[in-house]
């Protein structure tokens, strides 16, 4: 069957909007996954911070520097 020269002209716009179509799907996958890896890696470091720091006193009191005798 003979198609004409309008419809194959079609048929390879709707090829490269299909190229198109996958290599913008694939790009927002990236930048998606590139997105939850940076919330997640803030959110461990909010975790991080939150953390309940132990403060100890020392065992022995500073000395005082040589130079403030």
């Amino acid at each position: 069957m003979q198609i004409s020269e309008e419809l194959a002209a079609l048929i390879d716009r709707a090829d490269v909007a299909t190229a198109s179509a996958r290599r913008l799907l694939d790009e927002n996958d990236r930048w998606r996954r590139t997105a939850e890896w940076q919330l997640d890696y803030l959110f461990e470091l909010s975790a991080e911070f939150r953390k309940p720091t132990i403060r100890r006193l020392p065992a022995t009191p500073p000395r005082p520097d040589a130079r403030d005798k």
